[in-house]
């Protein structure tokens, strides 16, 4: 029986720079590095970021354009699937063009959308865009959305489909472990430092929790307001972006995860927190409740409420930190080990 070539669209982190390792392009390389070792699938990828690292924003635009497109059209004829893995702006604006000339080169045609903002993402957008993502996506073979909200919502949009699949963030298993007897009320952020992530509602939680309790922050700076703050005077440790290879490593040093988000998609930190055993003080805010199961692996509090936040940390201690560990590895192994959910994946895909 022949095998089924599979041509994989999407984007890759930037190794050389911190600042634009996001969390889309570690999921696709998450998933690429899952293809390279089965020997039984015959795949070829095309980045679409290639040239992100440049000086001007349209300078590598164009030079991203001037690259993709000949690599593209040159891979498509020799495969018979192809796999556009795509965020909100991606899934809007190239994916109608590009699932077009896939249908009519008569190739399978399979949608990943990363993220879990698409519902507001499409209430910036004119009518005549959306409607074209829209029927581009109605006519895709194989839709997989990273949260059950979104895919919810798309079943609004487009009509109930049994294309539509559930593929959540996911991450490697690691061999690092916390150690569920060891809790001194360390308690750690780590993502963008914006007030939509809540910074200013840990910057007042800070300041009600015992002595005993540190908070340490790390990320990048989005907002100018925050860049002349003296964190110290809260009681917090402000420690700058942690590259990739170091977050595991940085975040077992703590006890909690603490993301008091206002707004999010279905953030890996998390994901990667659980895989630890290091549970989360988070909000119901996007994706976050399909992660998080208040008073299982975490804790979850409505956004804004700084008194709940400080009475949900306050919540997890020496008493019960082993079992909300255990539980937030427990939960990683079921429903989001990267090896288990891409097996699964690829064979719905090549089926």
């Amino acid at each position: 029986m022949k095998r089924k070539k599979l041509l994989v669209v999407g984007s890759i982190p930037d190794e050389s720079n911190l600042l634009n390792y996001g969390g889309a392009t570690v999921l696709m390389k998450n998933y690429l590095d899952y293809l390279a070792s089965q020997s039984e699938y015959e795949y070829r990828f095309v980045q679409n970021n290639r040239y992100s690292n440049l000086r001007t924003r349209q300078r590598s635009m164009w030079r991203n354009y001037s690259y993709f497109f000949p690599a593209f059209l040159w891979r498509l004829f020799g495969c018979d699937i192809v796999m556009f893995n795509f965020s909100d702006h991606g899934t809007i604006y190239y994916f109608p063009l590009l699932s077009k000339i896939a249908r009519l080169a008569h190739k399978k045609v399979v949608l990943r959308k990363f993220g879990g903002s698409f519902e507001f993402y499409i209430k910036k957008i004119g009518q005549t865009q959306l409607q074209r993502a829209l029927d581009a996506i109605r006519q895709t073979d194989l839709i997989f959305f990273e949260t059950q909200q979104g895919i919810t919502h798309l079943q609004q949009l487009i009509g109930k489909s049994d294309n539509i699949h559930w593929f959540p963030n996911v991450r490697k298993a690691s061999t690092i472990r916390k150690n569920p007897s060891d809790f001194h009320g360390r308690c750690v952020f780590m993502s963008h430092i914006n007030k939509e992530k809540g910074i200013e509602d840990l910057i007042a939680v800070s300041k009600l929790l015992p002595s005993n309790y540190t908070l340490d922050i790390y990320g990048e700076i989005k907002e100018d307001k925050y860049r002349n703050i003296n964190f110290n005077e809260s009681g917090i440790t402000y420690h700058g972006v942690v590259s990739s290879e170091q977050v595991l490593k940085t975040l077992v040093e703590y006890d909690l995860l603490l993301l008091p988000s206002y707004r999010e998609g279905y953030p890996g930190i998390i994901i990667e927190a659980m895989s630890v055993g290091i549970p989360c003080v988070s909000t119901y805010a996007g994706g976050i409740p399909e992660i998080v199961e208040d008073g299982y692996n975490g804790r979850l509090v409505i956004p804004g409420d700084v008194d709940a936040i400080k009475q949900a940390i306050l919540s997890i201690n020496a008493t019960n930190y082993s079992q909300y560990s255990e539980n937030a590895l427990k939960k990683f192994e079921e429903e989001f080990e990267s090896d288990k959910t891409n097996k699964r994946i690829l064979e719905i895909i090549m089926h």
